[in-house]
């Protein structure tokens, strides 16, 4: 099976950043379970990207296919939206589902 390389892009990691001090300050005790279970969900995206469905925002603006995997802990959803390459699996954002879908201007 083929293994795709994964990327982040910088907006990503200020996402991972924020939720990171967001659940900090608010729930400690589930601050390395959640970045350990993010990092696990996107590492399996190193095989077969492909098979995680097309964003909302898909289409909106250039020729750039966006897809999505959910991530889902502590009931809360979180939407890890990228983009595939060739061999590249590029991470553009992580966002809590509350979140509006993301514009071109985002």
């Amino acid at each position: 099976m083929e293994k795709y390389r994964i990327v982040f892009a910088p907006t990503a990691q200020e996402d991972i950043g924020s939720t990171l001090a967001w659940l900090e300050k608010n729930t400690p005790v589930n601050l390395g379970e959640w970045l350990g279970a993010l990092k696990s969900d996107i590492q399996a995206l190193s095989v077969l990207p492909e098979s995680c469905p097309y964003a909302p925002e898909n289409g909106l603006w250039g020729d750039e296919e966006l897809r999505q995997l959910l991530f889902k802990r502590y009931t809360s959803q979180y939407r890890v939206i990228f983009t595939v390459e060739e061999q590249t699996v590029r991470i553009l954002n992580i966002r809590h589902s509350s979140k509006r879908y993301l514009y071109e201007d985002s």
